[in-house]
């Protein structure tokens, strides 16, 4: 057999494989001899019919044998003499593969090959003396608690006579009219008294016409329809907007004795000490994402290599259909979805791009520095799974295998190894070293933290690392 390369784009080779007819006879020859000792001949007893008669009754069945046979056995054996690390699946069609019934069977395959790169040397020269740790302050602690007391606010109705504020929730009629077209027409709609947007229409200016308003007035304004506006047939022109104002909700603040019942508190000072231990451990978060986030940066910039392009193709496809999923869950209407394709498109592939360099870089790195992840390792992230959505281990477990993305999740902790390692060695300003792991934050009580969901059984994430650990 013999075997040329050739290098077709980036990250894809074209295999072209070529049998001599000395090899393929060989084959033909070794399968016929098995026929003759098993095949089931009219006439003939097991072993004994005559070898011209094998060959004539079972020639194109042997053919089809041979000829998957010698495509399978030459793709593997090409890949490994020609030490090619494939990704994906090949792009070869083995039906259109023929075996000539004379001379040599030449057949050519087009694969996409995991990119080639250098690693830095030293690690410790990744620059983290730019990140800067979120600081909690006297100030951001009384603003947390400000945002609390918002949370367990109430709405109540404004007295008769009452003036619109800032921040007040309206029950009104609101109409968008441009020329004889109704853009749009809301009939006892809750509407807050700030910017807004309808139909993909910016209404910027519509606090300062609703401010200092009452119940039962009817307001009017010109406003100029922008691009973003939902109905093309308007962007552009002048429109005027109206608002019939049918009553006034505000928003009630608690007092300290309402709000540390609702947060379940016995006095403000062990209230402020919760909202501080809250801040400071959103604070480690924050500061552990911006050095692994510079520690990726870093890495983006020191290994530059060109992606595997279908790969890259795929992945950014299956980013783009989540994000749409994503903005049809929230209720985004599909006129305004269709009109940010294309910048929700480029997002995608561009996310998609760096997500496939980094993954192409920590695993390289794992694989120099001896870094694995263990069957330990994996289940105990499991069991913090389970724990987090109150699921049977063992089930979870079972529904993760069958979606593929229990693989991923191995993935996902030895990237996670492989960053904290990285960290480890990184130094930051003043000779401090980059602090390894993830600290737990202090439990907090009810009504105060503001925790981060865990990730789900089988959410997007690890359906993408599993795509990549399948490379």
């Amino acid at each position: 057999m013999d075997v040329t390369v050739e290098d077709v784009a980036a990250c894809r080779k074209k295999l072209t494989i070529t049998f001599p007819r000395e090899e393929i006879d060989q084959k033909f020859a070794a399968r016929f001899t098995e026929l003759e000792r098993e095949a089931l001949v009219p006439g003939f007893r097991p072993g004994r019919a005559p070898r011209r008669l094998i060959e004539k009754r079972f020639r194109d069945a042997v053919t089809e044998e041979v000829r998957v046979k010698l495509v399978a056995e030459g793709f593997e054996k090409a890949i490994d003499e020609q030490h090619l690390d494939v990704i994906g699946e090949p792009d070869v069609d083995p039906d259109k593969i023929d075996l000539p019934e004379e001379g040599e069977m030449t057949f050519s395959i087009e694969l996409e090959v995991r990119p080639a790169f250098d690693l830095p040397e030293d690690y410790s020269q990744i620059p983290l003396d730019e990140v800067e740790r979120p600081e909690v302050t006297d100030e951001s602690v009384e603003a947390a608690l400000e945002r609390l007391r918002e949370e367990h606010g109430r709405l109540e109705a404004v007295e008769e006579g009452g003036e619109v504020r800032d921040d007040d929730i309206l029950t009104c009629d609101l109409a968008i009219q441009a020329g004889d077209v109704m853009v749009a027409d809301r009939t006892n709609v809750r509407l807050p008294v700030a910017q807004i947007a309808l139909e993909g229409i910016r209404l910027e200016d519509l606090p300062e016409l609703l401010k200092g308003a009452k119940a039962g007035e009817t307001l009017a304004a010109k406003i100029t329809i922008g691009q973003e506006a939902d109905n093309e047939d308007v962007r552009g022109k002048e429109a005027e907007l109206r608002v019939k104002i049918g009553s006034i909700a505000r928003v009630v603040l608690p007092d300290d004795e309402a709000l540390l019942k609702a947060a379940d508190y016995e006095d403000m000072d062990a209230l402020k000490a919760a909202v501080r231990r809250q801040q400071e451990a959103q604070s480690d978060t924050a500061d552990r994402r911006a050095r692994a986030a510079a520690v990726e940066d870093w890495l983006l910039k020191a290994v530059p290599f060109d992606l595997p392009e279908d790969l890259a193709k795929r992945h950014a496809n299956r980013l783009l259909q989540r994000q749409l999923v994503n903005l049809q869950y929230r209720g985004i209407p599909a006129q305004e979805i269709e009109s940010r394709l294309g910048e929700i498109r480029g997002a995608s592939t561009e996310q998609a791009a760096r997500d496939l360099r980094l993954h192409f870089v920590l695993d390289a790195i794992a694989k120099k520095e001896g870094i694995e992840a263990t069957d330990a390792e994996v289940d105990a992230r499991v069991r913090f799974i389970a724990a987090q959505y109150g699921r049977k281990e063992d089930r979870l477990r079972e529904e993760m295998n069958a979606q593929g993305t229990l693989d991923s999740l191995r993935g996902q902790i030895l990237e996670d190894k492989v960053l904290r390692m990285l960290l480890e060695k990184a130094t930051a300003a003043g000779g401090e070293e980059a602090a390894a792991g993830d600290a737990v934050p202090e439990e907090e009580p009810s009504g105060v933290a503001e925790d981060e969901p865990a990730d789900a059984p089988a959410d997007e994430g690890t359906e993408d690392a599993a795509d990549l650990e399948s490379t």
